[in-house]
């Protein structure tokens, strides 16, 4: 059996499981979105949140080619009234993650957009209708680093270097991370 000592730890922590439940880890929850296009390679690209769930459709008039790169932001607030803050950036080779060269978070993130979208998987990327209806963040996907709160996540598609000025597609999308 258990030594004397260890009975109250063992209750409390059996107690404790019963009653308290599993540990969830944290929800990404999206609240707004909004993109700007380049008018020579998009004729439409909305993106709408409805009940937390992301919902794009894009017409793409242009093929986009080899060297086409994505880059990535997350910026973090406490509260409302604070000014974001930025927390990570990153910029990627965005046919070579679509190819599944290498695995990583970005590409579980698209994997799962595949289930409820028609993404290009590989490059050139043909002109054409494409769309995503109805995806979120699945729990299991949201980085261990990222703390509890507001988020404006952005992300631009561009050839080239990243500069602000000028990219093909960006987009911003805000959420909470609960």
């Amino acid at each position: 059996m258990f030594p004397a000592k260890l009975v109250p730890i063992v209750l409390g922590w059996i107690v404790g499981t019963a009653f308290i439940g599993p540990c969830v880890a944290p929800r990404m929850t999206f609240k707004a979105g909004d993109c700007t296009y380049n008018r020579s390679v998009f004729s439409n690209f909305t993106i709408q949140i409805i009940k937390t769930k992301v919902m794009m459709d894009m017409i793409l008039i242009t093929t986009l080619r080899q060297g086409l790169k994505a880059h990535l932001s997350f910026e973090f607030r406490l509260s409302k009234g604070k000014p974001y803050q930025s927390v990570y950036q990153h910029d990627m080779n965005y046919c070579a993650l679509i190819k599944g060269a290498q695995e990583s978070i970005y590409r579980r993130w698209f994997t799962s957009m595949l289930k409820v979208g028609n993404f290009a998987t590989s490059c050139p990327i043909q002109g054409g209708y494409y769309y995503l209806h109805g995806w979120t963040l699945d729990a299991n996907y949201v980085p261990s680093f990222l703390y509890l709160g507001d988020y404006r996540i952005g992300g631009s598609f561009f050839y080239g270097r990243f500069k602000k000025q000028n990219p093909l597609l960006e987009c911003n999308v805000e959420a909470v991370l609960n």
